[in-house]
């Protein structure tokens, strides 16, 4: 019966992380389409891989879209970076580098990692620190300027 329980949890986890897949792929040609609209976009998507996640934590291919996600969403209109996007972020890429090495879900946590080591520290306002003690899986906004 536990057997049952953890294999329905990891299949709705694998569908949840499906459905956030291709919501994605939707609102990525909206932002690229839309100025000023990758504020209003992500959340949706962070939702349902959260969910995912709350279904089976281990679900790789969730971590690394979240980690992609929140890449996405750390940018403000003015340049700067939301630091604790940021942080969730490179920890997602963290995550499935360290449990999938080599698959191309580590492919995706890459280009996550250099993306972030690429962003200048300037446009980072907010020191990590910042984001201590906040209870959710993504950026929460907490800018300083």
């Amino acid at each position: 019966m536990i057997l049952a329980a953890v294999l329905a949890a990891a299949t709705l986890s694998q569908q949840l992380t499906t459905a956030a897949e291709e919501l994605l792929s939707v609102e990525k040609k909206i932002a690229a389409s839309t100025e000023g609209s990758s504020a209003l976009l992500f959340g949706d998507v962070l939702a349902l891989l959260d969910g995912a996640l709350d279904q089976d934590s281990t679900n790789v291919h969730a971590h690394a879209l979240a980690g992609e996600v929140l890449l996405l969403q750390s940018e403000n209109d003015d340049g700067t970076y939301d630091v604790c996007s940021l942080v969730e972020a490179r920890r997602n890429a963290e995550y499935v580098l360290k449990h999938s090495p080599g698959e191309p879900d580590a492919q995706l946590a890459g280009q996550v990692m250099k993306a972030i080591k690429a962003i200048p520290p300037e446009a980072i306002p907010d020191d990590p620190d910042s984001c201590k003690g906040e209870d959710q899986r993504h950026g929460s906004k907490t800018r300083s300027s």
